[in-house]
């Protein structure tokens, strides 16, 4: 049945479908902050692929994480459905589109979204929960990511002491969307100029990258490139004056944190996938990042230093 259900309606558990890539499962978090603020006492487990799945493992508000993983045998996807059926839903959000919500029998269950009207990600996630949501008004308290004061114990121990710094996130997953690597090595030599610390970004694959850009400018950059856990890694955008990424997870997880970001550009179109914080620019000048000189870059940061 599609109605709307209420703060006040009887939801005691609900699954949220999410999604797999890192950047995708951070546009996803609005809903989860959603979620808590209306229904808080209820219990809430997640679907998420693996790469993400650690955002969420250690989060109090997060019941149970549930790894999904897309290359089980059909057996074990049988036994797998069963399990999850044994689990009795009242709610199930899904925001891949599956047939999930309808073979798990829960009471209310999101629509599959075939709309085409044009708008960011992370807004049709948030009209899909609006058609079965009465009265949802984003944004709501943040839920989604929790920093422990473990956590943020060794987030400062990784920045040392270092304050007013810029977050720089060379890396991106898909090549094209990479900028070149001298242009870093240019803003970093401004952002240097303008009295900025550095601290270069990025996961494990981004770590050879990070050791170019540290030879070349060898004073005032901190390389946590692949040293961060995902939670960690918000740890230290969180405390980041600005952050300088490509079209990315980290861009993505930079604006749920709501810091000043400068993106960049290139195949594809920041009107659906860009930044989203409060306070964002986007340099983007054609399909090819090679299009992007560092002083188009330079520009786009004045208004945040």
């Amino acid at each position: 049945m599609f109605f709307k259900l209420s703060r006040s309606s009887k939801v005691d558990h609900i699954l949220l479908v999410s999604l797999s890539n890192i950047g995708d499962v951070v546009m996803t978090f609005p809903v989860v902050d959603a979620l808590g603020a209306f229904f808080p006492r209820a219990r809430l487990e997640v679907i998420v692929g693996p790469k993400a799945a650690s955002f969420f493992c250690s989060n109090p508000h997060i019941d149970r994480t549930i790894p999904f993983d897309k290359h089980m045998s059909w057996r074990q996807a049988l036994a797998w459905l069963a399990a999850m059926r044994r689990s009795r839903y009242d709610l199930v959000v899904d925001l891949r589109n599956s047939s999930l919500p309808f073979l798990l029998r829960a009471r209310t269950v999101t629509r599959p979204a075939f709309s085409s009207a044009p708008m960011h990600m992370k807004d049709k996630h948030l009209t899909r929960l609006g058609l079965i949501l009465e009265g949802l008004k984003p944004p709501y308290p943040r839920r989604a990511l929790v920093l422990s004061q473990d956590d943020r114990k060794v987030v400062e121990g990784y920045l040392g002491g270092c304050k007013d710094y810029v977050a720089v996130a060379p890396g991106a997953a898909d090549e094209r969307k990479r900028w070149s690597e001298a242009g870093f090595a240019r803003l970093i030599e401004y952002f240097h100029g303008r009295g900025k610390a550095v601290v270069l970004v990025g996961d494990g694959q981004d770590a050879a990258t990070a050791r170019r850009l540290m030879t070349g400018n060898p004073g005032g950059v901190l390389d946590l490139c692949g040293k961060t856990s995902l939670v960690e890694l918000a740890g230290v955008l969180e405390g980041a004056a600005l952050a300088l990424t490509n079209d990315s997870g980290i861009m993505h997880l930079a604006s749920y944190l709501d810091r000043p970001i400068v993106a960049l550009f290139g195949p594809t179109d920041p009107f659906y996938y860009g930044p989203w914080s409060s306070a964002c620019a986007v340099v983007r000048q054609g399909a090819s990042m090679a299009q992007i000189s560092p002083q188009d870059v330079i520009a786009a940061t004045e208004r945040f230093l």
